[in-house]
């Protein structure tokens, strides 16, 4: 993706330059004048320029998340996912979460704003708030606020996130509370989503604890406001979040103007609710001028320096490609070049049940009880008897699972949940904590009927969902032989021992910052040497959703793919030059052939 260089903006002051912000020398990289719109603004009057200025930003679909991710939540030097609710190891593309059972088994996406809170999209898929974590603690945090505990419930000695009662003056259900070093960072999601989403209702199902909505505008809640302002006071911007917000911005086009000017909370929240905003006071989080704004010190020059991208790759041949980046004045770079391959079938939802709906009962069951903030659920067995739910007509064409999210009645600690399905037979032990059980189910003959029960009176289980799925996809990243390769300090490098007509990945990792954004590039069958020349009258764009091509020349080859390699549209003789596509949002890998000419485009949308 080519964007536009950054611009970073700095007071000289004796040949130091300084950028002032919350709580000590971190300096924002927005374009030049990108919040104007702020400035001379107050109170709500902020919050509604900023919605102005990053509103309307680019979707990149919920499956473009895994897209985004490599590059906004990467640990430097690394591969490897920043998740910040554990600290196992998961490598991008490599660990996406089909099924788990514990604590490091994959990472998913996880809504900091739950989904329940809201209704569709863009918010579904706006990373700013969506960020890859571990699929264990990502389910115990489930629809939970945010919040304080003392105490509280740790899955492993891996989990930074833990669940319990809540502790902060204006909220007692349960809560999930973040590790300390990243409790800013979800403060400046929240914020963001305020002013991007004012207009739409955050506060359905268990939001109405952390958002508000008047008059058509979406608002914190005074505990919300208190508790995130905690946070964010404690937890300054750090390196990471600069790096997520351009990385991000590269995407989405918009920014979090938390990251970017950390003090604006303060003039919609804090200490300076009432006062203006000006272009001398918006990084002084107690208003003054600043100290350098003399008649001698008032010097300011701007200083462009160029974004650190990948470059068109060249000299593509049967077995063989030179790949290209601009400098980041790093040591040196590590070149990572892999294939990817998906096995199985695309996942097919075959039951989604919250608190018993759509099941037979038996025995004792009391629908309506909550798990602490209101949550729906289902009881299953009593003091005198146990209880069932049977569902019927599940058709298990492919190998799948059945995934029941339980917990234990108040303190029934060796309760216990019988399952059936076909052939399959298992016993799960609920615990005090929500928990997805997970239990696999090979293809079936015919309709198959569920039945889950409770084994014994006075071994009472809470359960809020059911959930039964066939089919998985899994994604397999297979590295070529010697990468990762540490190449030095060099802006190419040519990449060999490929196999023709093949599609491959890439990355590049300047030494101790983010790697690269993913490139891709597609190898000829029996290429004769020639460099891959352009079609001239070749168009490609996203209009309304659709993918549009025009300008083919008739008789070539055209072949898409997915993010994932799939081959989703192949016509091996054109004989229209105009197409209009719908596809599968995310990116879309586009390749034109012909004689001895060859273009391959990438697409987001």
């Amino acid at each position: 993706m080519k964007t536009n260089e950054m611009t970073y903006r700095v007071r000289i002051i004796a040949a130091v330059i300084v950028a002032v912000l919350l709580s000590g020398t971190i300096s924002a990289a927005e374009p030049q004048g990108y919040y104007s719109r702020v400035v001379n603004q107050q109170g709500d009057g902020i919050l509604a320029a900023l919605y102005e200025t990053i509103k309307g930003h680019t979707d990149v679909g919920y499956d473009g998340l895994y897209t985004v991710y490599p590059t906004s939540d990467v640990r430097p030097g690394t591969n490897e996912v920043w998740d910040m609710y554990s600290t196992c190891t998961f490598v991008h593309g490599q660990n996406k979460c089909g099924s788990y059972r514990q604590v490091c088994d994959c990472y998913n996406r996880e809504h900091s704003v739950p989904q329940s809170w809201f209704n569709g999209s863009p918010m579904k898929s706006d990373a700013f708030h969506v960020i890859p974590t571990d699929g264990k603690v990502n389910n115990q945090r489930g629809n939970h606020p945010l919040g304080e505990c003392s105490g509280g419930t740790y899955l492993s000695s891996q989990a930074t996130g833990k669940l319990g009662q809540s502790t902060f003056a204006g909220y007692t259900g349960t809560v999930f509370e973040v590790a300390d070093e990243y409790k800013g960072d979800f403060a400046r999601a929240y914020f963001y989503m305020v002013a991007r989403y004012r207009t739409v209702a955050l506060n359905g199902s268990d939001g109405s604890v952390m958002f508000t909505r008047n008059n058509g505008i979406t608002g914190l809640t005074p505990y919300a406001v208190s508790l995130m302002m905690k946070w964010h006071r404690q937890d300054p911007v750090s390196q990471k979040e600069l790096d997520r917000n351009e990385a991000i911005y590269q995407y989405q086009h918009n920014r979090n103007p938390f990251i970017d000017h950390p003090c604006l909370a303060e003039y919609i929240w804090g200490t300076l609710q009432g006062q203006r905003v000006t272009a001398e006071t918006i990084d002084n989080c107690d208003g003054s001028l600043p100290p350098d704004t003399t008649a001698t010190d008032t010097t300011t020059t701007p200083i462009v320096l160029p974004e650190f991208r990948l470059e068109p790759v060249t000299d593509i041949h049967a077995n063989s490609a030179i790949l290209h980046w601009t400098s980041a004045n790093a040591a040196s770079y590590t070149v990572d070049v892999y294939e990817k391959s998906v096995s199985g079938v695309p996942e097919v939802v075959i039951l989604n049940s919250a608190a018993g709906n759509g099941a037979q009962k038996s025995g004792y069951t009391q629908t309506g009880e909550e798990n602490g903030v209101g949550e729906p659920a289902i009881r299953l067995g009593s003091g005198s008897q146990t209880g069932a739910l049977i569902y019927t007509g599940l058709t298990f064409t492919t190998d799948g699972e059945v995934r029941i999210r339980a917990r234990q009645y108040k303190t029934d600690s060796n309760a216990r949940l019988a399952i059936s399905i076909g052939t399959v037979r298992d016993t799960i032990l609920t615990t005090a904590s929500d928990v997805v059980y997970v239990i696999p189910v090979p293809a079936q003959n015919g309709a198959q009927t569920l039945k889950i029960e409770t084994l014994q009176n006075k071994q009472r289980v809470f359960i809020f969902s059911v959930e039964a799925v066939t089919g998985g996809e899994v994604t397999v990243v297979s590295h070529e032989n010697g990468y990762p390769m540490n190449v030095g300090n060099v802006l190419q490098h040519q990449v060999t021992g490929l196999q023709p007509n093949t599609v491959y990945y890439y990355t590049v990792t300047p030494t101790d910052m983010p790697s690269s954004e993913e490139g891709v590039f597609y190898t000829e069958a029996g290429w004769t040497g020639h460099t891959f020349v352009p079609f001239p009258d070749w168009e490609y764009r996203i209009e309304d959703g659709a993918i549009a091509l025009s300008g083919m020349p008739a008789g070539a080859t055209l072949r898409i793919w997915d993010a994932q390699g799939r081959m989703l549209y192949y016509v091996p003789r054109l004989s229209e030059s105009d197409l209009r596509l719908n596809l599968p949002r995310g990116l879309i890998l586009i390749q034109l052939n012909d004689k001895e000419k060859s273009q391959t485009i990438k697409l987001i949308q």
